[in-house]
């Protein structure tokens, strides 16, 4: 099979090559998946250009978390899939597992079955982002028994691949949602559901949005407004806060002030799939690559431009 590989720490174009692999055999609690596509995310970009393990997120010279495509073979334990089922996963994070190539082990706990309505580009660029906004909503209390009815939910970066999907997740909990953007994307929130979307950059708008029961942060480096924040506010950022602004925000009130890593869950994802179906949830694509122009789609990702999700499509051989 072709396989993405990397040489070693550096930039995209530099270090990513194709090469020819055996394809995986699977585990006794593992599938093997014949792969349609594989979102990228900016963790993937950041292993690769810095070529170390981030925490418990391991390294390998051979990229991808993201999958979604068909089961060719099944594991000797594996007993709730077929050969032939079309599913995705956020396989085996935050261990290395390889989807960015033709065939992927995937193990069986992760995977879901591909919403009805979602193409499979849409399906492989979904996991990792649709687990991060769902388990940042869980962490924020967000539809949790005994909390608001219809909490006001703010989210940070909303046109992003995590801040587009937190949207829509926030609202299927009944949340009222609030989201920045810059002005261009402020059309597609809305036709997202967004009740309220702000100028990141308008001062003034952003002092007018008033407290908040929670906060999904997806941006770095970046403060709720003051006013959005009092006591009893969640705060739960992604990408982490130094020591200094965790204080700041511990001053205001926050509780809790939490970062999130994201695990892999297939039980989690199935939720989302049901959503899915019944036409709640959509994943914008921002662009598709094949796996000859990894390198082009990862520089993609680190532009900073991306809105929603850059997917890589293998198609059928």
């Amino acid at each position: 099979m072709r396989s993405a590989t990397y040489s070693g720490p550096g930039a995209a174009a530099d270090v990513i090559s194709i090469a020819d692999e055996a394809v995986p055999v699977p585990g006794p609690t593992e599938v093997i998946v014949r792969v349609a596509a594989a979102g990228l995310n900016p963790v993937d970009v950041k292993i690769r250009a810095a070529a170390v393990d981030f925490g418990p997120i391991e390294y390998s010279d051979r990229p991808g978390w993201d999958v979604a495509g068909t089961i060719t073979a099944l594991g000797a334990d594996v007993h709730d899939w077929a050969v032939g089922d079309t599913v995705f996963a956020l396989a085996g994070f935050p261990r290395a597992a390889h989807t960015l190539a033709e065939y992927a082990a995937v193990p069986a706990a992760d995977l879901a079955a591909v919403p009805s309505g979602w193409s499979l580009a849409q399906a492989g660029a979904a996991p990792l982002a649709a687990l991060t906004a769902w388990q940042a909503l869980d962490a924020a209390g967000v539809g949790a028994p005994g909390t608001a009815t219809t909490p006001r939910v703010l989210v940070l970066g909303g046109a992003g691949g995590v801040g587009h999907l937190a949207i829509q997740l926030a609202k299927a909990r009944g949340a009222r949602v609030l989201a920045t953007a810059s002005p261009a994307k402020h059309e597609l929130l809305q036709g997202l559901g967004v009740d309220e979307v702000i100028d990141y950059r308008d001062e003034e708008a952003l002092a007018a949005i008033g407290p908040v029961d929670a906060v999904i942060v997806t941006v770095d480096d970046t403060l709720p407004p003051r006013g959005a924040v009092v006591p009893g506010t969640a705060v739960v950022t992604i990408t982490g806060y130094s020591d200094d602004q965790q204080t700041t925000l511990a001053g205001w009130g926050a509780d809790p002030v939490a970062r999130i890593l994201v695990v892999a869950n297939g039980s989690q994802l199935a939720e989302i799939a049901g959503l899915a179906t019944a036409g709640k949830v959509t994943v914008h694509l921002d662009s598709e690559y094949s796996l000859d122009d990894l390198a082009a789609a990862q520089e993609r990702v680190e532009s900073g431009r991306v809105t929603g999700k850059v997917v890589v499509i293998l198609p059928e051989a």
